[in-house]
């Protein structure tokens, strides 16, 4: 298990890189390039898996690659779409708050449907993370009312954010002899198709070129961090029970972001944002014991 351990905290760099990315993204344009960006981003990731189909063989038209992929996919585009709404809804802060609780849904689930220990010491781990997630999140750039709308937004990308966990735990579980790559493709194509959709031709046409320098380094930046998460968790999810590899990869990742944004961003931290980083700590020290 130390080794696998070891694998998931090589990962959180690459949560710190995908999280950048789709931060200055956000801030270009009034967030207008986020459609665009995200289906240029889900096009470089599908890309990415090609190569990794003929490494290890692995059959295309396998019955649980599919639906755990095409599921795994839908959320995704969801999730992106609902994401955007949710920011003139609501907040940031509220929404990365319903985005990062979604681990919850798979450590549940799995205690009663993989028979994956949850002790009252992981339980109590999972929500003070989560607590220190609102800490550590700035309502300060907020400038748009909660509306009632919101909440419905919130549930759904909670929702989404752990049907994800829960298709790659699903496809480790009941299909690992099918192979990862194949999966891991499936649930890239579909919301890039998705999102294309939701792009403007005419959006596209008006971006000028520094705009589509960035946007293109972004997503290459974010596609190849995203890849590598998502083919290595997926990977991971049938021999780690689910307390231990979501908490750990998406609290730490979500607490290294802050620090990050520190050094990257010139963001300070307030005294609210330190006492969030200590008990994001604890939780995940809680959550692993």
């Amino acid at each position: 298990m130390g080794g696998k351990i070891l694998i998931i905290l090589a990962c959180v760099p690459l949560y710190v890189i995908n999280s950048f990315c789709d931060k200055v993204l956000s801030t270009k344009n009034g967030n207008s390039f986020n459609y665009i960006y995200n289906c240029l981003k889900f096009c470089i990731c599908s890309l990415c898996m090609i190569p990794l189909l003929f490494v290890k063989v692995s059959s295309l038209f396998a019955a649980g690659s599919i639906v755990c992929g095409v599921s795994c996919g839908l959320m995704y585009a969801v999730s992106k779409t609902v994401m955007l709404k949710g920011y003139e809804a609501t907040s940031v802060a509220f929404m990365t708050l319903c985005h990062s609780a979604g681990m919850i849904v798979p450590c549940i689930i799995g205690h009663f449907l993989w028979s994956e220990k949850l002790s009252v010491l992981s339980i109590m781990g999972i929500l003070v993370t989560i607590f220190a997630i609102t800490l550590l999140k700035d309502n300060r750039a907020a400038t748009t009312k909660f509306k009632a709308k919101g909440i419905i937004f919130g549930l759904i990308i909670f929702l989404t954010s752990g049907g994800v966990m829960i298709s790659q735990k699903a496809m480790g579980v009941y299909f690992e002899t099918e192979g990862v790559s194949a999966y891991t493709l499936y649930s890239f194509i579909v919301p890039a198709l998705i999102l294309s959709l939701l792009s403007k031709p005419k959006t596209i046409k008006n971006i000028n070129l520094k705009d589509k320098k960035t946007i293109g380094f972004c997503a290459l930046g974010s596609a190849i961090s995203l890849s590598v998460i998502g083919f290595v968790m997926t990977g991971l999810a049938s021999s780690v029970p689910s307390v231990i590899l979501f908490p750990l990869f998406n609290g730490l990742g979500i607490i290294a972001v802050c620090i990050g944004s520190v050094f990257a961003f010139k963001e300070k931290l307030s005294i609210k944002n330190v006492v969030g980083l200590l008990l994001g700590v604890c939780g995940l020290c809680l959550v692993n014991l």
